[in-house]
């Protein structure tokens, strides 16, 4: 029986399927780098690689994520196990783990005040991607000496919250982080010992308005959860309810990052205001200069 080459395959999906897109799945296959898949397109597929390969592809032809297909997905220079139940990381929101560690940098206590803590929160954390960076860059590989911090995420899915902790164990700050199942802030209002001083509280919620979620491609609308995309009220329902509940801790020294939609930099501040009337507002743009994270000061 003749062996089927990679360059077969790329003959026979020629022009039905991206070109990395296919190289990324082959790759995963043979369990190679993407750079031998394309030196050498003369390699040889076993029986089972070729029927899981041609799977994937037709997988990924039905506008399937590769991320969910491949069960992976690359974050701030770290590989996250993601699943249908987890949205998948956006290269765009590593801009909010940047600023956290810039800002993380910024409010280190004095080596006098060991004592003293920083608060980091990751509320809504889906696979993790968010917290686990900042731990793993702040802590455990982290030039900055910031060794007392107290690292904190929420998430109101059990199922996401298995895929998170799974993620902590593989990046090894699974004892750093304490994950908490509840909406939004809820498991903090509910235990009093909690309090919301000299933290680092970083939401990235759902923020699509139902005009902007259904104009979404078919590969977001289809596979990812709708719950983790669109929210009402133009798309800032989550955040309102989440404002209702960080006054109730009445914080000091807190800083808030949230990700965001560009065209709601004219109506997050009026809400804001609402909640936090004494609160310093200010945005970021992203690196395709669109506003994509509000930070606010209290």
């Amino acid at each position: 029986m003749r062996i089927e080459t990679i360059a077969d395959l790329q003959k026979e999906y020629f022009g039905q399927i991206d070109h990395l897109d296919f190289d990324l799945i082959v790759a995963h296959i043979i369990k190679k780098p993407r750079e031998f898949v394309m030196s050498h397109p003369e390699f040889g597929l076993s029986t089972n690689q070729k029927l899981q390969t041609t799977n994937y592809l037709a997988r990924r032809m039905k506008n399937e994520p590769l991320a969910y297909i491949l069960g992976h997905k690359e974050f701030y220079a770290l590989n996250f196990k993601v699943t249908p139940d987890t949205l998948i990381p956006r290269p765009e929101t590593e801009l909010i783990v940047e600023l956290a560690i810039q800002e993380a940098i910024t409010k280190k206590p004095p080596s006098t005040c060991r004592d003293q803590k920083i608060n980091i929160i990751d509320i809504g954390t889906g696979s993790g991607n968010i917290i686990i960076s900042l731990a793993k860059n702040l802590v455990i590989d982290s030039k900055f000496e910031i060794q007392n911090s107290k690292f904190f995420a929420t998430d109101i899915s059990s199922a996401a919250l298995t895929v998170a902790k799974s993620n902590a164990r593989l990046h090894n700050v699974n004892k750093k982080i304490k994950f908490l199942q509840g909406d939004l802030l809820e498991p903090f209002i509910q235990d009093t010992k909690y309090k919301i001083q000299n933290t680092i509280l970083i939401a990235n919620l759902p923020y699509l308005s139902q005009k902007i979620y259904s104009a979404t491609l078919p590969n977001v609308k289809k596979f990812e959860p709708k719950s983790a995309l669109y929210s009402p009220k133009e798309g800032l329902s989550h955040y309102e309810k989440l404002f209702k509940q960080i006054v109730k801790f009445n914080p000091t020294n807190c800083t808030i990052y949230l990700e965001i939609s560009p065209e709601q930099k004219t109506k997050l501040p009026k809400i804001i205001k609402t909640f936090l009337p004494k609160s310093k507002i200010e945005f970021k743009k992203d690196l395709a200069s669109r506003w994509r994270v509000c930070k606010i000061i209290i």
